[in-house]
């Protein structure tokens, strides 16, 4: 049997185990009456969910993961790396826009006219997306559910999106899922107790703090400001294509503990991503390279045969790892 056959029937097996044998998550009994969606706002449903609009990339994610046939259609043109994640019957769906707080691109008359069943804000729980959601839902006039995007949620919006969807077997399965790999995550940070928080400093677009959430959960903090002095930070990430050279200066200032964040097929740091999964066990593997008890690219090569059905192969291992696991 080869290597990539042992796999696939492992995956096969793992994902059987966990239906015959999910955990207990919290239960949300749906019925005919208003829901309360995760901002404590009053939603009331359609009888069925077949056509989903996601506000984010990260929402559509979610719902692809969970029913493919759902998704109404792009957030963004998909990318060659992000068209080989995605079944190629999905490739030419329209490109829709985002309307979160960043970005307010969606083609309202576009998506009015593909009449989605649901609108789907998965976002933080906050104010200003409380506030978000109302106006979607008061501009489209369709029923808008905000749901918590934090990656420790993220086991119980599975299995909530998943029921919403008619896909409860495979939410409560993919939340299981989910839920053991942080269960191991905490456990292997109790054991860490006793140091300090790693610092680190992020060379990308994004503000300080950006991160904060998935570093967080890894033991580290972000450096607020390096002026190229000591003290180091013990790790400096990069974000690909945020700067010219991403290595030659830094290397020049005697630190050699330099990383690429992993972003294929999207990047893995993303906040309120389910690729914050990944992203997650990339930290600890970096920061724990001789205790963290996972091998990076197998883990790798689960969740995308878990959450996309794709196969990993080893030359796109190879590509996708060389500089997010070797330092430069």
């Amino acid at each position: 049997m080869t290597n990539t056959h042992r796999k696939g029937r492992i995956v096969v097996l793992v994902l059987l185990i966990l239906l015959l044998f999910p955990k207990e998550l919290a239960d949300q009994t749906f019925s005919s009456g208003p829901l309360q969606d995760d901002g404590g706002r009053q939603i009331s449903l359609p009888p069925e969910i077949n056509k989903v609009y996601a506000t984010t990339e990260a929402g559509l994610f979610l719902i692809y993961a969970l029913k493919p046939d759902a998704v109404l259609g792009w957030n963004r043109g998909l990318s060659p790396q992000l068209e080989f994640a995605i079944e190629p019957q999905y490739h030419h769906l329209p490109t829709l826009g985002t309307w979160d707080q960043e970005y307010q691109t969606a083609q309202v008359d576009l998506i009015l006219d593909l009449k989605p069943d649901l609108i789907l804000h998965y976002a933080p729980v906050d104010e200003a997306n409380r506030h978000i959601a109302n106006e979607i839902e008061k501009t489209m006039g369709t029923p808008v559910m905000l749901v918590d995007n934090s990656i420790q949620a993220l086991p119980r919006s599975l299995q909530l999106v998943g029921r919403l969807l008619g896909k409860e077997p495979r939410g409560q399965a993919l939340a299981t899922y989910v839920e053991n790999n942080l269960e191991r995550i905490s456990n292997f940070q109790r054991m860490q107790a006793g140091y300090g928080l790693i610092p680190v400093h992020l060379v990308s677009s994004h503000r300080v703090g950006y991160f904060d959430e998935l570093l967080s959960l890894a033991g580290m903090e972000e450096m607020t400001v390096w002026d190229d002095q000591p003290p180091f930070p013990d790790f400096v990430l990069i974000m690909p294509h945020s700067v010219k050279d991403p290595y030659g200066v830094i290397e020049k200032d005697g630190h050699k503990r330099i990383y690429q964040i992993p972003t294929f097929p999207a990047n893995w740091l993303e906040p309120g991503s389910i690729f914050g999964l990944l992203g997650l066990e990339w930290l600890l593997s970096i920061a724990h390279p001789t205790t963290y008890p996972v091998d990076l690219a197998e883990t790798y090569q689960m969740f995308m045969e878990v959450f996309f059905q794709v196969n990993i192969t080893p030359e796109l291992l190879g590509w996708t790892l060389q500089r997010s696991g070797i330092s430069y």
